[in-house]
């Protein structure tokens, strides 16, 4: 056999392997959509579902709870790491009416939530695989050790004395330990609360502007009194993630750098952060 010379052409054989495939997540239903390294860097408005079930002695079948939050997220790319880091500001949110009650917290509560400076996103670029740590929420609640994870009072009593009495602060300045969220419905009147909340997201990219998956909340809520002797009767219920993962979720989409919570709040107003769970209907 003859060797045959093509001139102005060069042939170049490659052992490299395989490009890796993307990214699927058999829940979402879905696989992730490369991008390029770095191109998660810049400004971002969040939407999370945090889905839980209740259980409430007087009624037979569970009910769904929870709520949403809305983010503003600043992030930058850290070549020299591999990594992103980032930041976020709880912009707003609300609960989930639960057997005719709803627990209202206002606005420039969840704006007075301290800044999450710790959040780390890992993201492998050839897949779409998106992973988001070290959100953290910490509600009327100050100069906590390690603020992660020293532990909280197990109970109102617990918390009048040292050292939780000087970590809990009346944030809205009413009187009242804590913040107040105002419950309204069947029951109404006003409970004080102080709570710590973080949340992971684990998703796919869509594109650098687009990404949604899945969110895992952890909250621990410390109640500290109520108006109201009928709202001393959360003891009779329970609480528990819901068992459908799909219920929990989040959205992140790219907007202007210099956009500010209004702006964020106003996308989640014209549906332009979905209102419903973008996949797997």
């Amino acid at each position: 056999m003859r060797a045959v010379l093509v001139l102005g052409t060069s042939l170049a054989l490659c052992a490299c392997p395989p490009p890796p495939e993307p990214y699927y997540d058999d829940d979402i239903g879905e696989e992730g959509v490369p991008v390029e390294e770095g191109s998660l860097a810049g400004t971002f408005a969040t939407k999370s579902i945090n889905a839980v079930q209740i259980t409430i002695p007087i009624i037979n079948d569970p009910q769904i709870g929870g709520g949403q939050n809305f983010r503003l997220v600043e992030r930058t790319w850290d070549a020299d790491a591999g990594t992103y880091l980032q930041s976020s500001r709880l912009c707003g949110g609300n609960n989930f009416e639960v057997a005719g009650v709803t627990t209202v917290v206002p606005e420039d509560m969840y704006r007075a939530v301290p800044k999450s400076t710790q959040e780390v996103l890992e993201m492998d670029h050839e897949t779409g695989h998106y992973v988001s740590t070290g959100h953290l929420q910490l509600w009327a609640l100050k100069d906590l050790p390690d603020p992660y994870t020293t532990p909280l009072p197990a109970d109102e009593e617990e918390a009048m004395q040292e050292p939780h009495v000087s970590r809990i602060f009346d944030v809205d300045d009413d009187g009242n330990p804590g913040f107040t969220t105002f419950v309204e419905g069947a029951v109404q009147g006003e409970q004080y609360v102080a709570q710590r909340k973080t949340i992971d997201f684990d998703g796919i990219t869509k594109s650098e502007d687009r990404v949604y998956g899945f969110a895992h909340n952890f909250g621990e809520i410390l109640y500290l009194g109520n108006n109201n002797p009928l709202l001393d009767r959360r003891d009779e219920g329970a609480s528990v993630p819901h068992p459908d993962p799909k219920e929990s979720w989040f959205e992140e989409i790219r907007i202007d750098d210099g956009a500010d919570c209004d702006d964020v709040m106003a996308l989640a107003a014209d549906g332009t952060l979905s209102r419903t769970r973008p996949f797997a209907r």
